[in-house]
């Protein structure tokens, strides 16, 4: 049963957002003002200073793709990847040659709740894309800093705010086909999204209210069965604030209420009375997740901030059988046919910032992550993760081209032997005016999280245990970067960066056969890992146009190394991405293409014979070509075509012998599909 009553309730309950705010009393160069980072800093300031190498993704690049959802940015970006799971509409990420339980995903700063299924990664597309402001991507280990999970870096979700405007007002609504499928209702994409803000005085407050539909996509399904399940989702955001000199507070509060419907063909079994049955299933997710964020600037050395968020998100799984004689729906009640978890996680994160001379910065902080869980699937018990820490880093500047970060954060755990110590070491050389040279070493580690711990997953498919007594996954990882940019004297802005990384991963957390069972799967420290890998980028701006072209090479750890040593340990595959953009000024229009290749990722398997065989899985090319319009002061529309290339499926091959043989089909996008939207804006100073 839907909980209207609750997101209603949202879009009148006070919330809000804030990342760090910073004092009157910084300024920052104006010609710095769009590339302002706030993630991992002491506070807001422009990437080109950041100890961090720090890409960031603004709401304009978002709107010119004409997105529907985050899966759909941040696949356009280098060394990240995504597989679909179609059984529960969740997209799988992965990131530097690491897979998406080691990425953490944080909305203003604050870890998001909501790991779901057997791959125990967030599902991204649960982000309302309509409230983003910008989306800051740090790669490498971010452990000391933002805890466990952070192995391959952070995503951090910026949402928007009222900085200037009394009053303003936001609308869309977005029409897609679903591939060669569309209708008004039950076909294609139709997304309708509102929002509000106010600003008086002191105070500002606003909500936001969003529905998501995608009819999912039939394609060569027969009866009544889908290839890519239908998702409905309602997504609501509520927020208020006060800052006065130099105190702020704000809370927010989000809202999501998503049903993805499987339907069942006919002829699954037959009852004696001679009718035929059809098993459907509906996955149903609620979140709710509260933020209070609030700084104090005591002066211009000292200041103090405090975060804290607390989420309540439950999955249940329906399931019913459907008549064929009658229509009749009732209710599955066969082994593992329903369930419901319900997880909440409270964080409370407390530092200070304190200038003590003009080389030395010092921030000390405290971390708090408490985790629960009870439902049908999870072991009886005290299913709980109590996660404690202290984290101190440094900001070292002897000199303006040299800036020296180091890091320690000390762990006690409820439930796991975490490292009793984490430290990492960040630092910036400034080598000419235009060139600057990052380079860096952390020690990361990822908890296991209360599903791996204690999460039992049994039905037709899947038999599946978790483990109390897994280890934290540990890793070493360097990572290091040189950025060359330059303004010409025709104001031609070249931005070029070098990169590279190395990631040495132990306990890696995987399924393995139950010792006591091999029927069954259980989760385990499996083994050690690795990943690598270089890649190039360059940026040019020249009046009206933008051109991007980037290039990288990652090596993804071969599994079957540890016991053969003449197979090799990384397998590498390519990737190249590249945006071409054009602003018709007068006429406020602009015209864009978004491209991305994803080349073939060779692997090692085993085929029926138990042989260790050499297999790759097919390169493929995903483009996007949108055109944006301005008209009549208030409304923009944008129209495009997504995935130029008509990509559905790729096929994986086994190669034996110099001789291909199919070995699978991994679904990547649904087809060619049209779009067109319009966007109304009003604000009022």
């Amino acid at each position: 049963m839907r909980k209207i009553y609750t997101l209603l309730s949202i879009l009148i309950t006070a919330n809000a957002v804030v990342a760090q705010i910073s004092p009157t009393e910084d300024t920052i160069e104006s010609k710095e003002l769009d590339n302002v980072v706030v993630t991992g800093q002491y506070k807001p300031q422009s990437a080109k200073n950041s100890v961090y190498q720090v890409r960031t993704i603004t709401a304009e690049r978002i709107q010119k793709q004409g997105a529907v959802n985050l899966q759909t940015v941040l696949n356009n970006e280098l060394n990240i990847r995504f597989s679909q799971d179609l059984a529960t509409g969740g997209s799988d990420i992965t990131m530097m040659g690491m897979r998406g339980q080691n990425v953490k995903i944080l909305v203003d700063g604050l870890p998001m709740v909501g790991r779901q299924g057997t791959s125990n990664e967030i599902n991204i597309n649960q982000i309302d894309i309509n409230s983003i402001e910008r989306i800051e991507i740090v790669e490498g280990p971010m452990s000391v800093v933002y805890g466990a999970d952070a192995l391959a870096g952070v995503i951090n979700i910026i949402t928007k705010k009222n900085k200037t405007a009394a009053y303003s007002v936001t609308a869309r609504l977005h029409e897609e086909t679903v591939g060669k499928e569309y209708s008004f209702f039950n076909e294609g994409i139709h997304n309708q999204y509102i929002g509000f803000t106010a600003k008086h005085k002191n105070w500002e407050f606003g909500g936001a209210f969003g529905h998501n539909y995608f009819g999912g996509w039939r394609d060569t399904a027969i009866g009544r069965e889908l290839v890519w399940h239908k998702k409905d989702q309602l997504l609501s955001n509520g927020f208020i604030g006060y800052s006065k000199n130099k105190f702020s507070i704000r809370y927010r509060l989000d809202g999501l209420d998503e049903i993805i419907t499987n339907p069942g063909n006919y002829l699954l079994y037959q009852q004696a009375s001679g009718d035929t049955l059809a098993q459907d299933q509906e996955y149903l997710t609620n979140r709710l997740m509260h933020q209070l964020q609030s700084s104090y600037f005591v002066n211009g050395k000292l200041n103090f901030q405090l975060q804290s968020s607390y989420t309540d998100y439950s999955r249940q799984v329906f399931s019913t059988t459907v008549s064929q004689k009658t229509g009749k729906t009732s209710l599955d009640m066969g082994t593992g046919r329903q369930s419901i978890v319900d997880f909440t996680g409270f964080t409370f994160r407390a530092l200070a910032n304190y200038k003590i001379s003009k080389l030395i910065s010092l921030q000390p902080g405290v971390d708090i992550n408490l985790d629960r869980g009870e439902g049908e699937r999870l072991k009886s018990g005290n299913n709980a993760v109590d996660d404690y820490a202290f984290f101190v880093t440094s900001e070292i500047t002897p000199s303006e081209k040299v800036n020296i970060r180091p890091g320690l954060r000390i762990i006690k755990n409820s439930v796991y032997d975490a490292p009793p110590v984490i430290p990492s070491l960040n630092t910036k050389f400034v080598l000419t005016k235009n060139l600057d040279f990052r380079l860096a070493y952390a020690r990361g580690f990822r908890s296991p999280s209360l599903r791996e711990l204690y999460f039992n997953f049994f039905d037709a498919n899947h038999q599946i245990i978790g483990n109390p007594d897994l280890k934290a996954e540990t890793s070493h990882s360097f990572t290091g970067s040189f950025t060359w940019k330059k303004v010409s004297p025709k104001e031609v802005v070249y931005t070029t960066v070098l990169g590279g990384f190395y990631n040495s991963v132990k306990n890696l957390i995987d399924y393995a056969i139950s010792a006591s069972n091999p029927n069954v799967f259980e989760l385990t420290n499996v083994s050690d890992s690795r990943t690598a890998g270089v890649n190039l980028s360059t940026i040019a701006k020249y009046k009206q146009w933008n051109i991007s072209v980037g290039a990288s090479y990652t090596g993804f750890y071969n599994d079957y190394s540890e016991t053969d040593d003449a197979l090799p340990l990384l397998q590498w595959s390519a990737e190249a991405n590249s945006s071409l953009g054009y602003s018709f000024t007068k006429a406020g229009l602009d015209v864009n293409l978004f491209y991305k290749f994803t080349g073939k990722r060779p692997f090692y398997t085993t085929n029926s014979n138990q042989q260790v065989v050499q297999a790759e899985q097919k390169g493929f090319h995903m483009a996007d070509l949108t055109v944006n319009k301005k008209a009549f002061k208030y409304l923009s529309f944008n129209a495009g075509i997504r995935n130029l290339f008509d990509v559905d499926r790729i096929n994986s091959s086994v190669v034996s012998g110099g001789v291909h043989a199919s070995n699978g089909v991994r679904n990547i996008a649904n087809g060619r599909s049209f779009f067109a939207g319009v966007t109304f804006n009003w604000n009022k100073k």
